[in-house]
């Protein structure tokens, strides 16, 4: 999968990666899901997450709801608490004092050795440490990107050519919302609204 220069840091970069094996069709790209060859092939699964291994219990269908749930926790601030939660309390999650860096710093591991249970811990230590909030999706693409911005407002995956599969979806939006006002300009002049 293309990784359109949106890397996350740490383990956060495996939640990106895992979030992104589906592309969402738009205007210019068709519905593109990779998870089902992805769980079939372990050779394509160890490609594409090396050293994370799936369990018996990494079922395709649990996989695909948690993708849609972290999908939807990145794309609407809030909205997927209830969701992250209960992701939470099925991952069987404790705290964990490790020695990183020259400091004592927590972690938060999962007690089951599946890829979900990994993804779910990701997800918690990143938003433990802020993280979290840099990890968007495109509202156009859905693309998931990690916002690298210094005040971390970026929208979308891309403004330029090159970006999601070739898509510039910054571009895009705002050339259609330009085309749109000078549609409503012209209506304004011609007397029509």
């Amino acid at each position: 999968m293309p990784d359109h220069n949106q890397t996350a840091p740490g383990e956060l970069e495996v939640v990106r990666r895992f979030i992104n094996t589906w592309s969402i069709p738009n205007d210019t790209r068709e519905e593109s899901d990779v998870l089902p060859e992805l769980v079939r092939t372990s050779q394509l699964w160890r490609k594409e997450f090396p050293h994370r291994v799936r369990s018996k219990s990494d079922a395709l269908g649990k996989l695909r709801r948690l993708r849609a749930d972290l999908r939807g926790a990145c794309h609407e601030e809030g909205a997927s608490e209830e969701a992250l939660n209960e992701w939470f309390s099925s991952a069987a999650l404790s705290v964990k004092a490790r020695w990183m860096d020259g400091a004592t710093k927590l972690t938060i591991e999962s007690s089951e050795a599946s890829f979900v249970g990994y993804i779910v811990a990701a997800v918690a230590n990143a938003i433990a440490s802020g993280e979290w909030a840099r990890l968007k999706t495109c509202p156009d693409c859905q693309w998931a990107f990690y916002d690298h911005t210094r005040n971390g407002s970026k929208r979308w995956c891309g403004m330029t050519k090159g970006s999601a599969d070739g898509r510039a979806c910054g571009t895009i939006a705002k050339v259609t919302a330009y085309r749109a006002r000078e549609r409503a300009r012209e209506a304004i002049k011609a007397g029509v609204v």
